[in-house]
């Protein structure tokens, strides 16, 4: 019987559970085979050599054996733990909001290099990101881009014609912003000329960029509405970090 085929990839850890007494079930987002599964044996002892490197939010080289059912790890090693973003409840906060977009919308097994290293990026600005929030819009609308859900941010998607500096109006079900004369306003958000010229920023720019931003609190809370919305639209339910993460924000300073 043939030894289980080993492959060796970067990966990020975005999900922990139990398995029996000693070992874990890990759910890593690689950049060579996309969203997988993996057993790591013996990692819940005291003296277990991997665990270290398996904690939850590590970019990590990982060696997987695969199996039928089920991958085995056998070798890890740590390449960024993210201790900056770790100091911080509420970054940390930001970290598992964007591991559990990726474990939400990531297919198993299929490869997404675009996304893997979207993700790196977050996780390595977000330690010291000025305005994490806006870190945030650009991780929710650039993933969403990269699985094949870009909102139409230029033309209306009734009429094709092209959205005027005015309010125009965000249609989930129609995928982007509807002119006025195409939008039934019951079942449309309304958005302003700053929150589309920020979208449309967003999407079309690198982070170093859109890191300079400064955003009044108005206008990101209805960019955040509007993108949640939309994500909430695609996955059919809600994300349960994003909760956290608001109840965290919502906290008066001390």
């Amino acid at each position: 019987m043939s030894a289980p085929r080993e492959i060796k990839t970067e990966a990020v850890v975005i999900r922990r559970a139990r398995l029996r007494e000693a070992d874990r079930v890990i759910t890593l987002f690689t950049r060579e085979l996309g969203k997988v599964s993996a057993v790591a044996k013996g990692v819940r002892k005291s003296t277990a050599r991997l665990a270290g490197h398996l904690e939850l939010l590590t970019h990590t080289d990982i060696t997987l054996a695969r199996g039928k059912n089920l991958d085995t790890i056998i070798g890890s090693q740590t390449l960024s733990p993210y201790l900056s973003l770790r100091n911080s409840l509420e970054r940390t906060a930001y970290a598992l909001y964007f591991a559990e977009l990726v474990s939400h919308f990531a297919p198993e097994e299929q490869a997404n290099r675009s996304l893997f290293d979207l993700l790196v990026e977050a996780l390595g600005n977000l330690g010291e990101a000025a305005n994490p929030e806006l870190l945030s819009r650009y991780f929710e609308l650039n993933l969403l881009k990269n699985l094949g859900y870009r909102p139409e941010l230029r033309r209306c998607p009734g009429c094709g014609s092209e959205l005027k500096a005015q309010t125009n109006y965000f249609s989930l079900s129609s995928g982007g912003v509807l002119c006025p004369d195409c939008a039934d306003l019951s079942v449309t958000y309304p958005v302003s000329v700053s929150g589309l010229k920020v979208m449309r920023f967003l999407l079309e720019n690198r982070y170093e960029a859109i890191a300079r931003l400064k955003l009044e609190p108005d206008l990101n809370i209805e960019i955040a509405s509007l993108v949640r919305a939309y994500i909430h639209f695609h996955l059919e339910k809600g994300i349960r970090s994003a909760v956290w993460l608001d109840e965290l924000r919502a906290r008066p300073e001390t």
